[in-house]
């Protein structure tokens, strides 16, 4: 595999490094200037917008401003009347038209409106706009846009001065549905759109790609432009203008803006990254492609070139490997009659060597294993035959572990040592007296605190064993309780080994099924009975529901059963 890699490399080197280099001196060329030209685009189409939106505006406001010139303020009531209203019939976008007094209060019956019925309130609201405007007012100036009507469409209200000294005041609202159409229906490019926005970041017009969105200073250009907006202020038209990317991820975007400088106004566009720079992906991706073809034909030429000197490594490798999990007497096949096939026939000869001598470890291993067994066993009959009424107890405790176990669905392994911890739990009795091991009455509160000892010391006695090693914990905690009141160590719940509370509940139904001197056999009814009501206390609710899965998938009934029980098919 080495000598395929070493070839392989050597050739990906070769084609790849003088295809990189042209690629990396192709993009870093032209990448710049795609992306002038994409940022370019977006500049000049900001512009364009700017002048559409600056004749869309003074269209309305010429006749509105015209008024100055008439001698609205100078001419018989019923004239100036007549010329509120040629306004409003010449120009739909006017809305409304008020005269002020040189004290700026509303001059009687000069007030036009371009609907009959108008709402007090829209009234109040207009003439609140206008007051607003008129303090300090010495030329032509602009309201905050407002939104009126069902289809809450932008209104401007404008307010100037006529006359020096002043004569009087006019204030007109503007409406600025043309302009929101003009921005709902300009596209830059599939996915690009444009808005507008106020100085503080409120949308003047925008098209549906916003979503509603009426607050818009948080977006990249709009934030930026807050920013940069008193600096720019009075300059000129270039320093209004600012374009570059803006976000990160999915959300970038390349944005540009310019300033309508006496509205205070932002003309905003903003387009996706991947579109706006679609030309500089598409020339990544060809060379990519060819990249890709060249590293493509690379491995092809390389693979078949070491192919014949590698495979056979390869083999020996799979081999080796399965000689290394175990599986002996795995063959290499090789035909050819070299290094490589003297080598392999070595390799077959060891491998079958490794076969034989593994049958013999595994017959001296299970020859072992039964001993252990064994003497496991003549452990726990020392101790089951101090008490007449325990004699085989332990057994019993182990093979309705490794059932409990079996239908928890355990591995061998761990159902092995289920039935080593089972057979040894109580091995620790051997450290007690038999005074107290033997009493038929109940114990003193001494005496039994004597007795809790034997799994600690069980514990001990195990311990320097490292084949039993795994059921230690049987052996110490198997009279821990669930609640966590239990001996030795006083843990609960899950903190008690699983094998320890599995061997912990087939003690206590062997306990209810085997007669005691303070006790008589159970029926399997009423033994199960008593681990429902300890499931939760002292035994694991998981481990007594296995207990009852074992007894239903034996056929075993829950009625009429008196003698010792054992589960161990």
């Amino acid at each position: 595999m080495r000598l395929f890699k070493a070839i392989l490399l050597l050739m990906l080197v070769a084609s790849i490094i003088p295809t990189v280099m042209v690629g990396w001196l192709s993009v870093s060329h032209t990448r710049e200037l795609l992306v002038r030209d994409a940022q370019e685009l977006a500049q000049e189409r900001v512009k364009q917008l700017r002048l559409k939106l600056g004749e869309l505006l003074s269209e309305p406001t010429q006749p509105v401003l015209a008024l100055a010139n008439s001698g609205v303020f100078t001419s018989p009531e019923v004239e100036q009347r007549a010329l509120l209203a040629s306004v409003l019939t010449q120009r739909r976008e006017v809305l409304a038209i008020t005269l002020f007094s040189p004290q700026k209060e509303r001059l009687p019956g000069l007030q036009a409106f371009a609907v009959n019925d108008i709402p007090p309130t829209a009234v109040a609201e207009h003439e609140a706009r206008a007051q607003a405007l008129l303090e300090g007012l010495t030329e032509v100036h602009y309201s905050e846009v407002v939104r009126q009507g069902p289809q809450q469409l932008p209104v401007l209200t404008i307010a100037f001065p006529v006359g020096d000294p002043v004569k009087g005041y006019i204030a007109a609202d503007i409406s600025l549905a043309a302009i929101q159409k003009l921005i709902q229906d300009e596209r830059l490019g599939s996915s690009g759109f444009f808005y507008v926005a106020d100085r503080h970041g409120h949308l003047v017009a925008g098209g549906s790609t916003l979503g509603g969105e009426m607050d818009v200073s948080r977006r990249g250009p709009v934030a930026h432009l807050l920013q940069q907006l008193s600096q720019a202020r009075g300059a000129d038209d270039n320093e209004h203008f600012h374009v570059g990317n803006f976000g990160t991820g999915k959300e970038a975007v390349v944005a540009a803006y310019t300033l309508m400088p006496r509205l205070d106004w932002a003309i905003v566009s903003e387009q996706p990254v991947v579109q706006a720079y679609h030309q500089v992906e598409a020339m990544e991706k060809r060379i990519a492609l060819g990249l890709g073809a060249a590293i493509l034909v690379a491995c092809v030429l390389a693979a078949t070139f070491s192919r014949n000197l590698t495979r056979p490594l390869r083999n020996f490798t799979a081999k080796a490997l399965e000689l290394a999990n175990g599986k002996f007497g795995a063959e290499v096949e090789i035909r050819q009659k070299n290094e490589l096939g003297e080598l392999a026939q070595t390799f077959n000869y060891m491998s079958k060597q490794l076969m034989a001598y593994d049958m013999e470890n595994r017959r001296l291993y299970e020859s072992l294993e039964q001993g252990y067994l064994e003497t496991i066993v003549a452990l726990a009959n020392s101790i089951d035959s101090k008490d007449a009424y325990t004699r085989g107890h332990s057994q019993r405790v182990g093979d309705v572990a490794v059932e409990i176990g079996r239908e928890m669905k355990l591995p061998e392994a761990q159902l092995k040592q289920l039935q080593y911890g089972g057979i040894l739990h109580d091995i620790g009795k051997i450290g007690i007296v038999e005074s107290i091991l033997c009493k038929q009455s109940r114990l003193t509160d001494a005496e039994m605190a004597i007795m809790r000892e034997h799994p600690a010391i069980g514990d001990s006695i195990i311990g320097p064993v490292s084949f039993l090693s795994g059921v230690r914990s049987c052996v110490r905690s198997h009279h821990e309780r669930w609640d966590g009141t239990g001996y030795p160590d006083k843990i609960k719940g899950e903190e008690i080994p699983l094998l320890a509370r599995i061997v912990a509940c087939a003690d206590t139904f062997d306990a209810c099924t085997s007669t005691r001197p303070y006790q008589k056999a159970m029926p399997l009814e009423q033994a199960m009975q008593i681990l429902d009501k300890l499931s939760g206390a002292q035994l694991d609710p998981d481990v007594v529901k296995a207990l009852r899965g074992v007894l239903q998938k034996k056929g075993l009934r829950l009625e009429g059963h008196r003698q010792p029980v054992k589960l161990a098919s």
